[in-house]
Parts: C-alpha cells; sequence; structure tokens
C-alpha cells in the first residue's frame, strides 16, 4: 500500500533516501527543521509515518514523540541514528516503533524495514481516514452548531491551530461561544489529557485574580491560612482560559505579561521561583486596540497575546444556522425538562430567523429552553414567543452584516434561499423545487453544489393528514 512519510534529517544521505522511497512507490518529503516538520506532522491529515534524526532533536526527542503520538496515535515513528538503552526504552514507551542506526548508506534497507513496520499495524488509519476522525473529534467534542460558511471556515481554521503550542486571542461578541471554541482547541491539542481551566476576569479585584491564577503562601496576606496553588501550577501541561482579558487592570496585565514572555511566576508572597507549561487562551469581547489608544490596556501584553487571533461572528452574521441551532437546543432541552416529541412550527423559526439576537447563541437558547419548558403544546407555534420578539425586526440589522463581493454575495444568497427552501418543505426536494418553481433535478444539482444536507435541515414532523411521500419522488 502506497504511503506518505516525512523524514526529518540534516544528513545529506537523507536525499538518497528520499528518491528510494518515491521509486519504491510511497510519497516521501524532507525537512532539515525541526519544528517546521514537527508542525507538518501534527497537521493530522498530512503523513502515514515518519523519520526522525535523534541529533536534531537537542533533549526534545521524547517529548517531541509524545506530542506527535497524542495527535496521531497511529502514525509511524521511527527513529535514525544511535541512542543509550535508557533513552531508547523511554522513546519506545512514548511511542517510537524502531530505530536504525545512520549513516544511512544501504537506503533500500530502510525502505524495507519500514514497510515491514507498516504490516504491524494492520488498523493504522490512512491520512484521508485520520482527517475524518479529527473531524469527528470536532463534531463530538463541545460542537459549534453550523453547516454555513461563516462557521466551516472557523472550524477548518480551528483544526489547524490546535496541535500549534502558540497563544490565541479569542474576539467576538457576548454569547458567541468564545469558550465553546477554546474547549474546542483544546480537546484537539496535545494538552487535551491535561486540565482545561476557565478564568473569568471581568469585575475580580486585582488581589482574588492574582491570587487564583498565581497562587499565594501561607500569611502572605489576611485570610490566608495555608499554602495555595495557583491555576498556572495546577494547569501546569494543560490550557489556561482567561475569558474577558479586557476587563483587567493595568497592574494585573504587567503580572500576565511577565509569565507569556518567560513561563515564570511567583505565589503571592512567596519567593521561589515557578515555571508553567500552560497554553493561554484569552478572549474578549472589546475593541482591544481601541483601548490600546486610550491608554487603558498594554500594547506589548497585545502583542505577546495575539500571536494568532479567532474571530467569532455574531449569530446575526450566519442566519442560515439558526434553524440547525434551534433543532439541537429542542432535542437538549426537551430531554433536560422531560418534554419529548415538541417542534417549533416554521412560522415559528422564520420569526426567530429575522431577530437581531443582541446575545447572539446564548440568548438564543434560552429563548429556546424557555419555549420547551413552558409549552404545554408539541408543536409551539409563534403565539408563544415573548412579546419582544414578535415586533417587526430591527430595519438596521443589514448594515450590521458584511459586505462581500457580488459572486461571493450570489453564491451566499442562492445557498440561503436554498436552504430555506428545505426547511419550509421538511427536507422534502420534491417540494421545494415546487415552491421555487424549478425542476427538481436543477435544485438537486444546486443542493450538491452547496453540499446541502437536506435530512439535517427536517426541523418538525410531518402532518399526520398529509400523505407521506413516495421515497422514489424524494
Amino acid at each position: 500500500m502506497k504511503k506518505s512519510l516525512l523524514i526529518i534529517d540534516a544528513d545529506e544521505n537523507a536525499h538518497r533516501l528520499l528518491k528510494v522511497f518515491n521509486a519504491a512507490g510511497h510519497t516521501a518529503a524532507v525537512v532539515e527543521d525541526v519544528e517546521q516538520g514537527l508542525n507538518l506532522l501534527k497537521e493530522a491529515s498530512a503523513y502515514d509515518g515518519a523519520l526522525l534524526d535523534v541529533n536534531l532533536f537537542n533533549g526534545n526527542l521524547i517529548k517531541s514523540i509524545s506530542e506527535i503520538k497524542t495527535i496521531r496515535k497511529n502514525l509511524l515513528v521511527v527513529l535514525l541514528g544511535r541512542l543509550e538503552p535508557p533513552a531508547l526504552v523511554e522513546c519506545v514507551r512514548h511511542g517510537a516503533d524502531g530505530i536504525i542506526d545512520q549513516p544511512l548508506e544501504q537506503p533500500a534497507q530502510v525502505v524495507r524495514f519500514v514497510e515491514q513496520q507498516f504490516k504491524k499495524y494492520p488498523e493504522a488509519s490512512s491520512a484521508a481516514e485520520s482527517q475524518k476522525e479529527l473531524e469527528q473529534m470536532i463534531a463530538d467534542s463541545y460542537p459549534l452548531v453550523g453547516q454555513g460558511r461563516v462557521i466551516m471556515d472557523l472550524k477548518r481554521l480551528i483544526q489547524k491551530i490546535a496541535p500549534l503550542d502558540s497563544t490565541i486571542l479569542i474576539t467576538g461578541e457576548t454569547g458567541t461561544g468564545k469558550e465553546v471554541v477554546a474547549r474546542m482547541i483544546h480537546s484537539l491539542s496535545p494538552h487535551r489529557n491535561n486540565n482545561f481551566i476557565a478564568v473569568h476576569c471581568g469585575g475580580i479585584p486585582d488581589t482574588l485574580l492574582e491570587s487564583t491564577l498565581f497562587g499565594h503562601e501561607k500569611g502572605s496576606f489576611t485570610g490566608a491560612f495555608r499554602t495555595h496553588k495557583g491555576h498556572f501550577e495546577v494547569a501546569d501541561k494543560g490550557t489556561i482560559f482567561l475569558d474577558e482579558i479586557g476587563d483587567t487592570t493595568s497592574s494585573f496585565q504587567v503580572k500576565l505579561l511577565r509569565v507569556l514572555q518567560d513561563k515564570q511566576f511567583r505565589r503571592i508572597g512567596g519567593t521561589e521561583v515557578l515555571t508553567t507549561g500552560a497554553r493561554i487562551i484569552a478572549a474578549t469581547n472589546r475593541d482591544l486596540t481601541q483601548m490600546i489608544k486610550e491608554g487603558t490596556f498594554r500594547e506589548d501584553l497585545y502583542f505577546r497575546l495575539n500571536v494568532i487571533t479567532l474571530r467569532v461572528s455574531p449569530l446575526r452574521e450566519r442566519c442560515e444556522d439558526i434553524p440547525l441551532l434551534i433543532r439541537h437546543f429542542v432535542h437538549l432541552f426537551s430531554k433536560k425538562h422531560n418534554h419529548l416529541g415538541v417542534y417549533l412550527k416554521p412560522d415559528t423559526i422564520d420569526i426567530l430567523q429575522r431577530q437581531y439576537w443582541r446575545g447572539n447563541v446564548r440568548e438564543l437558547e434560552n429563548v429556546i429552553e424557555r419555549l420547551v419548558a413552558l409549552s404545554d403544546s408539541d408543536w409551539i407555534g409563534p403565539e408563544e414567543l415573548p412579546a419582544d420578539y414578535l415586533k417587526a425586526p430591527e430595519t438596521h440589522i443589514l448594515e450590521s452584516l458584511p459586505l462581500y463581493p457580488y459572486a461571493e454575495a450570489k453564491d451566499l444568497f442562492e445557498k440561503e434561499y436554498i436552504t430555506k427552501l428545505l426547511i419550509q418543505s421538511n427536507g422534502n426536494i420534491s417540494k421545494a423545487a415546487r415552491l421555487a418553481g424549478m425542476p427538481r433535478q436543477n435544485l438537486h444539482l444546486k443542493i450538491r453544489k452547496h453540499k446541502i444536507k437536506s435530512e439535517t435541515l427536517r426541523t418538525h414532523q410531518p402532518a399526520k393528514q398529509e400523505t407521506p411521500v413516495s421515497p422514489n419522488n424524494n
């Protein structure tokens, strides 16, 4: 079976080995930079195996093997070089599959050795299968519900940055799901087997916030009756999520900057310098660049936090996802409140889809829970909505939407129009085609073009008096 391999090796014979691998029907690539090679391997869909020159890793070999295997447990890892027996045992314990002495004077033997190692792993996933596994992990962990362009772009970006050990800044309005995004990043990262600790920084006095994050020594202040470990110490190799980082004071920002620069800190009242391996993800609903101009947020801290930025769009910019979010929350709260078999009428969904949603997904979630919990009917109609949602939609909603190029806007409109058609027809393509006044075949081509899954848009059950549609007609 054809395999894809990455060789991380600075030896001049590595390129000879590359040619022999390619001649044997495999796909191989050589990189001489360790960091570049590790980043390529952490992209789960890239390679089936890796050959690592042990002399390039400068004492980080075991850590690197562990990180690689955390992301791709079935990735074949073969070491190139000589190791002392204790070091080799540790490498194998952390996931190395074999070792070959250098120099690589007989590359054909190396190819045969690697092929034999692959035969020992019949269950090993191919690159495509690993990509599917990763996508399923995203779907299963703290899901971002939606199939629209905006949310799918965000999911792909999360998949790309999760394996990287970089600081991340998440921006977005209140209620858009910034913590959900942070938890997804953690669950797909090498840190996922360690703690995820969320800290809300807004409205907390500096002393309490510092004690929470850095810890304190016994007797360091009134009420400190014992030594307390802070989150940076407890999380160590996990993830710390600092929510509403824009609400912190300048004094705290200075101390946080030191942790980001050196990964070092002291407990309050302590003299011992401690280190942390925790990854930091920060989030804010404020404009930090404007705060820098106003002198309320440190520019040097902003640059430290802003290594990678993710923007979580407000709900009004992804209206096409509202029906799916409604279905998700109805399913969730019907179980919670023991009100199974409840559905929203299409008119109700249509009204909710036209709202401005200042509170974004959190506001929609609260509305659906209220409807499910208080309704005595299995079919929730518009009359059961809170009065504020029955008013005419606000006219300035369009002003908040992004201005796309014409071709992109046309495609976006077509996708949203077809999605709404399918919602109105409860996923029945034949009925949707009749409503649109177009041949069913044409509609089906457009559904395939936009990768719309009609079966996921069935938001309610057919009325009992309707004649069931034959499978041949759908």
